[in-house]
C-alpha cells in the first residue's frame, strides 16, 4: 500500500523489490525454452517479464537501480503446430498448407529508477515513478508467411521478415550488439472507497521506449531452397535469404502492464479478493480471499481463473511474498509461474 508506516520514516532505509511472470500456451515453460517435448496444448502466445530494483527509501520516495527484461511473443496456432511437429519428428500431414505469423518483441535493460507518493484526497493516495534504461539486448520484429508439407518428413516454405536484434537467430548474421537509451513512467494509485472496500491500481510502462543507436536489422524473403536430411531422414534448414541486412536508429515500445485489484472486508480477519492483470498480449483474472492473524500478517489464496493457476501470498508489514504456480506438484510442467519478493517500497 501507498504511503505506509515504512514509507513514512523520516529515516532512511534499505527496500529491495523483485517480480517475475513467465506464460507459455503451447508447451510448458521449460520445453518452450528447450526442446519442446512436453505435451502440446495449443495457443498463440507466450510471455516472461522480469524486473529487480534495490535501492534506498526516506519518506515518500524511494531511489534504486534495477535489471528488467520483457520477452512478448504472439504466433497463429499453425505455427506452433508445424514448429512442435517438426521439434519432435512427428509425421506431417502431405498437403496441408500452415500459415507462419510471429511478432516478438525482447527487450533486457538497466536503469535507475525514482519513485515519489502523495495524498491526493484522504482516502486517495497516488504514486508515480520514472526509470532511465539503458538497454542491452534485442529483438523486436515479425515474420509471416506459409508452408506446406510435401511428405510426413518433408515441408516448403516461404515468408517474408522484418526485424532489429542485438543477435540474428534467424541467418547468423555476425554483428555488433547495439546499445539503447530509454524511458519509462510507472503509476500506483490507492483508494480506500470505504472502511471494508478498498482497490489498487498499478500501471508499468504506462509510457516507456527504448532507443537502440545504430540496431541491426534484416528485411528479407526467407525460403526453403537450401535443404539437408538429418539421421532419421528429416528434413533440416538453412534458410536462403534475398533483402537486405543494414544497421539504423530503432525505437521500441515497452509494452504496458496493468494490475487491478479490490478487496472487500468481511470481518475483522477475513476478506474476499478479485484481481486483474493484463500484460497487453495476455489477461488474466483470479479471485480468492485472506486471512488477517493479529501480529502475524495476511496470508492469501487466490485461483487464476485464465492460467487455472494457485497463487499464494503472504504480507507483513514491510514484506511480501507471493508464488503463483498452474503446477506446483509436477516440476518442470508449469505453464504458468509467477514469482514476487518485497521489503518496504517500491512498485
Amino acid at each position: 500500500m501507498l504511503l505506509s508506516n515504512a514509507a513514512m520514516s523520516s529515516e532512511y532505509g534499505p527496500y529491495l523489490s523483485l517480480q517475475s511472470i513467465t506464460y507459455s500456451e503451447p508447451v510448458s515453460i521449460d520445453a518452450m525454452l528447450n526442446e519442446w517435448d512436453s505435451p502440446y496444448k495449443g495457443g498463440d502466445k507466450a510471455f516472461a517479464y522480469y524486473k529487480a530494483e534495490i535501492g534506498i527509501e526516506r519518506n515518500t520516495w524511494h531511489l534504486g537501480v534495477l535489471n528488467r527484461l520483457d520477452y512478448f511473443m504472439t504466433f497463429s496456432e499453425q505455427t506452433a503446430q508445424l514448429y512442435y511437429y517438426t521439434k519432435n519428428h512427428l509425421p506431417l500431414e502431405a498437403g496441408k498448407s500452415y500459415a507462419l505469423n510471429i511478432d516478438v518483441l525482447h527487450e533486457y535493460s538497466r536503469g535507475l529508477r525514482f519513485g515519489f507518493e502523495r495524498q491526493l484526497l484522504q482516502n486517495v493516495n497516488a504514486g508515480i515513478a520514472v526509470s532511465y534504461l539503458e538497454g542491452l539486448k534485442l529483438t523486436d520484429g515479425t515474420i509471416n508467411g506459409n508452408a506446406m508439407v510435401t511428405a510426413d518428413n518433408d515441408y516448403d516454405f516461404q515468408f517474408d521478415v522484418d526485424y532489429a536484434y542485438s543477435r540474428d537467430t534467424l541467418f547468423e548474421r555476425e554483428v555488433s550488439a547495439p546499445h539503447g537509451k530509454g524511458y519509462s513512467v510507472d503509476m500506483e494509485l490507492d483508494w480506500q472507497v470505504s472502511e471494508k472496500f478498498a482497490s489498487h491500481l498499478t500501471v508499468l510502462d504506462m509510457l516507456g521506449q527504448i532507443v537502440w543507436d545504430n540496431a541491426p536489422y534484416t528485411t528479407a524473403t526467407a525460403s526453403s531452397a537450401t535443404k539437408t536430411y538429418d539421421a532419421d531422414g528429416y528434413v533440416r534448414y538453412q534458410p536462403l535469404a534475398t533483402g537486405l541486412e543494414s544497421n539504423k536508429n530503432f525505437k521500441q515500445r515497452l509494452p504496458r502492464k496493468i494490475f487491478a485489484d479490490i478487496s472487500y472486508s468481511l470481518n475483522r480477519k477475513m476478506n474476499v479478493l478479485a484481481e486483474v492483470q493484463d500484460y497487453k498480449i495476455a489477461r488474466f483474472a483470479s479471485v480468492g480471499a485472506g486471512w488477517r492473524w493479529p501480529g502475524r500478517g495476511e496470508f492469501q489464496s487466490l485461483y487464476n481463473l485464465t492460467a487455472k493457476a494457485l497463487i499464494l501470498r503472504y504480507q507483513r508489514n514491510k514484506l511480501r511474498l507471493e508464488v503463483g504456480s498452474d503446477n506446483f506438484w509436477i516440476r518442470r510442467r508449469e505453464s504458468y509461474f509467477s514469482l514476487l519478493l518485497s521489503y518496504a517500497a517500491g512498485f
